[in-house]
């Protein structure tokens, strides 16, 4: 399975046209020109990659991209050991 900060890297980059360059650790999703609304969309997008579930808050406008990442990591580490 693909490592998370990948599969962020290409939800963004492939299905929201940001920049690869941008995705960068401190990065926040509002930054990236992701409001509110359009949250709820990579949000799916990457439960369905990652196969865990991504809370509202887990992907909010002032979530960083490395603060997203670090939070998937640890749901697919315990999603994994169970």
């Amino acid at each position: 399975m693909p490592p998370v900060q990948s599969v962020v890297t290409a939800v963004l980059t492939e299905k929201f046209e940001v920049s690869p360059e941008a995705v960068l650790p401190d990065a926040t999703l509002e930054s990236l020109d992701l409001d509110s609304v359009a949250l709820a969309e990579p949000a799916l997008a990457l439960q369905e990659e990652l196969g865990v579930k991504v809370e509202e808050h887990e992907a909010a406008k002032r979530t960083t991209v490395g603060e997203l990442v670090a939070a998937l990591n640890a749901k697919r580490t315990e999603r994994d050991a169970v």
